[in-house]
């Protein structure tokens, strides 16, 4: 009778052992659980706020100038992903004379872009640039012997202009210096300091300083 009694309270002793063990072991896995999910929310919440950082830091302010059958002709200030559209609204809208279609109101806008906004009618001028990158392909349609405006040039426009020494390289020099320097280059002096007094010089024959 005793032995039995003992047995038995022997098995139920293990029994709570066992049940506290396998409490412990929920409790602990729980807590881990809580945690992993805790570190992976921060993970994303950090990638987040680095995906939002690379996206200001991709925005950058820059200038065009828009006139013709505009309300408020003028240069305006706007981020490098404005499009068209958005310069027309700064430039208090299209006036009643305007031809809205002589313009790309979905193309984006470059810094230095010149935009004419034609009278309905109006004859095409090809000295006018109406184009996603302002002067942009203006200055890449032109002739061999034409010369580049160099204070409406992308980087883009004076590698296409393939001039001997002047490369990827040098181009972004010379945007940067330019944006730099007010946003123009005045004179050789300044094409000298960008790229190098030999390169400036050379450069300085192939382009237009306005």
């Amino acid at each position: 009778m005793i032995k039995n009694r003992k047995k038995l309270i022997g098995s139920i002793i293990i029994l709570i052992i066992f049940v506290g063990l396998l409490l412990i072991g929920y409790i602990s896995y729980k807590n881990r659980t809580a945690n992993d999910f805790k570190i992976e929310d921060s993970f994303v919440k950090k990638d987040s706020k680095q995906e939002s950082s690379k996206q200001e830091a991709s925005k950058k302010e820059i200038k065009a100038q828009i006139y013709g059958e505009v309300n408020k002709p003028g240069v305006y200030s706007l981020d490098s992903d404005d499009r068209i559209e958005e310069l027309v609204k700064f430039a208090g809208g299209f006036t009643d004379k305007a031809d809205k279609y002589s313009v790309n109101g979905a193309a984006k806008v470059s810094d230095g872009a010149n935009i004419y906004v034609k009278a309905k009618g109006e004859s095409i001028n090809t000295s006018i640039t109406n184009s996603s990158e302002g002067n942009s392909k203006a200055a890449m349609n032109q002739e061999e012997g034409e010369k580049l405006d160099i204070n409406s040039a992308t980087e883009e426009d004076i590698v296409n202009k393939k001039i001997k020494g002047i490369g990827d390289g040098l181009a972004k020099k010379i945007i940067e210096y330019r944006e730099k320097n007010g946003g123009r280059i005045n004179s050789v002096e300044d094409l000298k300091k960008a790229i190098g007094p030999k390169r400036g010089e050379n450069l300085s024959q192939y382009v237009e300083i306005n």
